[in-house]
């Protein structure tokens, strides 16, 4: 059984690692305050080990004075069958201000407040240099969600063993999809004002405008339940990945998932252009110089589909791909993807296709400081409504633009803004019974004022 005196394990969690093994403390005899690096008038305490160890090192303290001694009695136990405990939090804090609705939308709604828009707590076990398994808790509340109240999830909950296959390790549990995790590591940093495109609604309209709407791709996101294997070479990496296919927060219900073949299989193979494909999201974008191209794409079956009628008229199918590229150098950063989304209806063959594009830029003129832009476009067909497709249902523009500050390495500042254009000519008639257009209460500005904390 390890013990550890309260404030250095708060020491410990501060500086993201607790080790068992290697973890040297120092202290300042005049105030007992324990750091975890050297510095003036600071003397080493040694590696906390064990309980013999800490005795005995308290014995050597006897005297440095009464007030030192009692601050050193305060004691936590700590016990743990993994090798080492890493700890870490990323947080998301913001103040958003959204205008919903065009000029001619006959004022459109409005809504502001603060958002806790991610709350990531984080442990990792790991049982030796390599294998681990990962906890981490994802806590959010925002404007536009539909619930009064903070939500949780398990949003990843999973074993990693390394090199289970040449240059391969594998993800088992609630693990990350191949692509998503991936851009907001190497090409799209500011997941704290968007999501990318392919997870992105850009838009809901608010609740005075009637019914609950909203438009944007929102084709997937970046965990769920399965396996995902995860190769890393000099010039080419990968992931892998098979997994119910909803997410890590919906499923299909449990009397519907009715054979191997309503699972989803989905995939990311990138070539390496510039840099090191060993080093895949673990860049450090103002230092670095890398250029990577991918291919990446999935195949659902039965996707979201919760109805126990097996061939019911609500099934189908979800086949997508998508192409993408990034360049980056200390001065600047661009990146391009196209993608495709098709929904198959499996009795009828109907089906709908999203045609999305994306640019985002990055350009750093001074040290810390980084200006940013994104333009989103969004194009919906439908093989068997030629009404829908005359009136531009679903498609749309966005486009988000700000300025960063990197306060120091644990803290960033930023400052954005965004603008929807929802393209829909659709009738639309608000609550107040004046008719306009869907694609009017569908527009938005929102500006949003962002802390990123990570730890």
């Amino acid at each position: 059984m390890k013990k550890v005196a309260l404030s250095a394990l708060a020491a410990a969690m501060i500086s993201g690692v607790v080790s068992a093994d290697a973890l040297t403390l120092y202290s300042d005899p005049k105030t007992g305050q324990v750091y975890t690096t050297p510095g003036e008038g600071r003397v080493e305490m040694g590696d906390f080990i064990d309980a013999k160890t800490v005795d005995l090192q308290m014995r050597d303290m006897e005297s440095k004075g009464s007030e030192y001694q009692e601050k050193m009695k305060k004691y936590v136990n700590v016990k743990s069958k993994a090798k080492t405990l890493e700890f870490s939090g990323t947080h998301y804090f913001g103040l958003t201000s959204n205008n919903y609705g065009s000029e001619n939308y006959n004022g459109g709604d409005k809504s502001t407040g603060f958002e806790l828009r991610r709350n990531y707590l984080q442990v990792k076990a790991y049982f030796n240099d390599k294998d681990y398994f990962r906890v981490t808790m994802d806590t959010t509340k925002e404007l536009e969600s539909s619930t009064t109240y903070a939500t949780m999830y398990a949003k990843y909950a999973y074993l990693y063993l390394d090199e289970v296959l040449p240059y391969t390790g594998v993800e088992i549990g609630i693990a990350h999809r191949p692509w998503i995790d991936y851009e907001e590591h190497n090409s799209w940093y500011f997941r704290s004002i968007n999501k990318v495109i392919l997870e992105d609604k850009f838009s809901v309209a608010a609740g005075a405008s009637g019914a609950s709407k909203n438009v944007g791709p929102d084709v997937l996101n970046s965990a769920d339940l399965g396996v995902n294997f995860k190769t890393k070479t000099d010039y080419f990496s990968s992931e892998l990945g098979i997994f119910n296919g909803e997410g890590y927060h919906a499923d299909k219900a449990a009397n519907n998932q009715q054979n191997s073949s309503d699972l989803s299989f989905e995939w990311r193979l990138t070539g390496h252009i510039l840099g090191n494909g060993t080093k895949v999201g673990k860049y450090k974008r103002d230092k670095d110089t890398y250029a990577n191209i991918s291919f990446a794409g999935l195949s659902s079956k039965n996707h979201k589909d919760n109805s126990v009628v097996v061939d019911d008229a609500a099934e189908y199918d979800r086949n997508a791909y998508w192409f993408h590229f990034v360049y980056n150098q200390p001065e600047f950063l661009i990146a391009a993807q196209y993608d495709v989304s098709k929904d198959e209806v499996q009795r009828t063959n109907a089906e709908t296709k999203l045609k999305m594009w994306s640019v985002n830029a990055e350009v750093r003129p001074f040290q810390d400081w980084t200006v940013l832009a994104r333009y989103d476009n969004l194009k919906t067909e439908y093989s068997n409504d030629a009404t829908k497709n005359a009136n531009d249902v679903g498609d749309a523009d966005q486009f988000i633009y700000g300025i960063a500050y990197a306060y120091n390495k644990n803290v960033n500042f930023i400052l954005s803004g965004k603008t929807v254009d929802a393209k829909d000519k659709s009738a639309f008639t608000r609550v107040d019974a004046t008719t306009t257009t869907l694609g009017d209460a569908l527009d938005k500005q929102s500006y949003m004022l962002t802390t990123e904390v990570k730890w």
